[in-house]
């Protein structure tokens, strides 16, 4: 009994030299404060000065996944930023050290529910990458995975509404999109309940307000509710002026609610900082130029509409970059055609 008490002692003490002092708690200082200043340098496209703050965690905390959580999510936003995804190698580690980590801490009987919420939402960036880059079908199957833990997260602490974002975001989608989901029995329609479930995070989350908020925008334009999209667009990017994330947000939310001046403003503003940015792919400045390009053919301002398609058909594209923009440059050809029978 003796000999068993003394190896459960020295079991426990190497769990808490490796993992109790080093297991921070995102509720509390200083890590709060360092992930929401993060947060805050990304949605201003701060991005290198976010993984800085972030690398920082690992450093403090290098058997925890929290720090490589986020500077992937990082990482990730630049990607997007960028519509180049020449970084998803760096990524995809970064998120397979945090859900390493995470099943390390779960194995070794650590007891909080923000485990499993890194090793969740690792998945679902995971899976949101892989689905951006055409990967359908192991998407959704960490999409999947994610949800799960993310449940698992709120079934220890119902009060996690950070973890309501992913599984709201991921219930309204694979509803809306189940014409996608061949191999899938039938779906049921959980999009109200999805957009419920978005709607609490943002209210009562500790890091999801502005970017639960941004997710909702789009699920509401998909669900055909303009207005409200469009509020909430308005509010983050009142909240944040010079963050592109949101700038792309309102333009689309605006042009969806025929508010055209505004979408026109925006995709301009756009335009021009994207043509400032270095190593540019043209990918985000063929999207602004055929939106401005739409806008005047709505407009009936042909000559204008011209100039804009046959802006972005003249850019000299790298062949991948043309092929994944196909249909926005067979849209830009379509206007500057029509907009040829219109000018004198």
């Amino acid at each position: 009994m003796k000999r068993f008490y003394l190896i459960s002692l020295i079991i426990f003490l190497q769990i808490s030299r490796v993992y109790g002092a080093g297991h921070p708690n995102p509720q509390e200082e200083p890590v709060k404060n360092l992930i929401l200043q993060g947060i805050e340098l990304t949605l201003n496209n701060r991005f290198e000065q976010a993984f800085r703050l972030y690398q920082d965690l690992i450093e403090r905390y290098p058997h925890h996944p929290v720090g490589y959580f986020y500077c992937g999510a990082t990482l990730q936003a630049q990607m997007l930023d960028r519509e180049d995804y020449s970084d998803a190698g760096p990524f995809y580690s970064l998120m397979e050290k945090s859900i390493v980590l995470s099943d390390s801490l779960d194995a070794a009987g650590v007891n909080d529910p923000w485990v499993y919420f890194y090793s969740g939402s690792s998945h679902l960036y995971r899976g949101f990458l892989k689905m951006k880059l055409g990967e359908w079908f192991s998407a959704y199957k960490d999409a999947s995975n994610g949800v799960s833990l993310l449940e698992k997260a709120i079934e220890q602490d119902s009060s996690l509404y950070d973890a309501w974002l992913g599984i709201g975001s991921y219930r309204y989608w694979k509803s809306a999109r189940a014409d996608f989901l061949l191999w899938l029995p039938f779906i049921p329609d959980e999009r109200d309940e999805g957009i419920r479930m978005v709607y609490q995070a943002i209210e009562k989350g500790y890091f999801v307000e502005y970017v639960g908020k941004d997710q909702l925008v789009w699920m509401l334009l998909d669900y055909g509710r303009e207005n409200e999209a469009l509020a909430l667009a308005r509010e983050n990017h009142l909240a944040f002026p010079g963050s592109r994330f949101f700038k792309w947000t309102l333009a689309a939310a605006a042009f969806r609610s025929r508010e055209f001046d505004l979408s026109f403003r925006l995709y301009q503003e756009l335009l021009d900082e994207i043509r400032n940015l270095p190593d540019s792919n043209h990918f985000n400045e063929i999207d602004c130029l055929v939106h401005l390009a739409e806008i005047e053919q709505i407009r009936e301002d042909w000559l204008q509409a011209f100039r804009w398609s046959d802006e972005a058909l003249r850019l000299n594209l790298d062949p991948e970059i043309r092929q994944r923009a196909k249909n926005k440059l067979k849209k830009a050809l379509t206007i500057r055609n029509e907009a040829k029978l219109y000018i004198k």
